[in-house]
């Protein structure tokens, strides 16, 4: 019986952090959101070289972000179930990862905000989002 009360408290621990992966693209989504309706007042010209560096910043900050967050995946998950803290630890992970993830869309979003360029966030947008949705919590993760 204890075991079964365990198996439900693993299902629904990967039920919670998949909506926390969900609520992360969501954020994501709301400052993308915000900065559309801003691109009026931001929108300035910008030399095409500088774009040129800021995108492959962004991109090569996804693959670093990428590789972290694939390492924190391959050396701390799966978390044993057991102790009273195998939650908490288990979602710092998770946390931490994300928070990397979130990179490139950082870069692409500060170049916006001082130089208006709304492909920069879009770029970025994409890049996270597509990150956080390859690192979505799995069933194995928690043991």
């Amino acid at each position: 019986m204890a075991e079964g009360a365990n198996q439900d408290k693993k299902k629904l621990f990967i039920k919670r952090a998949r909506q926390f992966a969900y609520s992360v693209i969501f954020g994501y989504t709301l400052l993308l959101v915000g900065a559309f309706i801003l691109y009026p007042y931001f929108k300035m010209p910008v030399v095409p070289e500088l774009v040129r560096y800021v995108i492959t910043a962004q991109v090569i900050s996804a693959v670093f972000s990428y590789g972290v967050s694939f390492l924190v995946r391959k050396l701390f998950l799966p978390v044993k179930a057991e102790g009273n803290y195998w939650g908490y630890i288990a979602m710092r992970r998770y946390f931490w990862s994300y928070a990397l993830i979130t990179l490139p869309y950082f870069l692409g979003y500060l170049f916006f905000m001082f130089a208006g360029h709304i492909q920069s966030v879009i770029l970025g947008y994409i890049l996270s989002s597509a990150g956080v949705i390859l690192f979505l919590p799995r069933e194995g993760d928690v043991v």
